[in-house]
């Protein structure tokens, strides 16, 4: 029995499909291609997380900061962003009482963290996320991506209860 070949419009269709096919295929890389070549756009920082302050803007911060211990503590944490090097440096945490800081434009200091400054403020700590929607755009994310990054040296505004 002799093999029966393709010809006429079977084969077109085939043809057809396959080349329908490629492009889709050429369309999907290039486009997970850009995706992750242009991560800045996509609201991505350099390591691929979303919404990871970058270091242009962690540099900005840290220059805007006051007292030479915090700059010398940004400077460590800037070189090693810079460098792909980790910083070692201790913290310890404050331990604000009710009354401690008032509503307005706050100096974050070394050892503050949302939770310490809305317990300082408003005698709550889970009031924290009261700050962080008065500050989403300058607060930053942690690693496992959640915004609540603040720097020392940063100005927060406290917003009145």
């Amino acid at each position: 029995m002799a093999e029966k070949t393709k010809t006429g419009p079977e084969n077109k269709n085939d043809a057809l499909a396959f080349i329908i096919g490629g492009i889709f295929i050429l369309g999907l890389v290039f486009s997970t291609y850009n995706y992750f070549t242009n991560r800045e756009e996509n609201g991505l920082g350099e390591d691929g997380q979303a919404g990871r302050i970058s270091l242009e803007k962690l540099k900005e911060t840290l220059s805007s900061s006051t007292g030479e211990e915090e700059m010398d503590t940004g400077e460590k944490i800037a070189e090693a962003v810079e460098t792909g090097e980790e910083a070692v440096m201790s913290w310890t945490a404050n331990d604000y009482e009710d009354g401690d800081i008032e509503p307005g434009n706050y100096n974050v200091k070394s050892g503050d963290t949302l939770w310490e400054i809305a317990e300082a403020v408003y005698g709550n700590g889970s009031m924290w996320t009261e700050i962080l929607e008065a500050n989403a755009d300058s607060v930053g994310f942690l690693p496992n991506g959640q915004q609540s990054l603040i720097l020392t040296g940063q100005i927060l505004n406290i917003p009145a209860r």
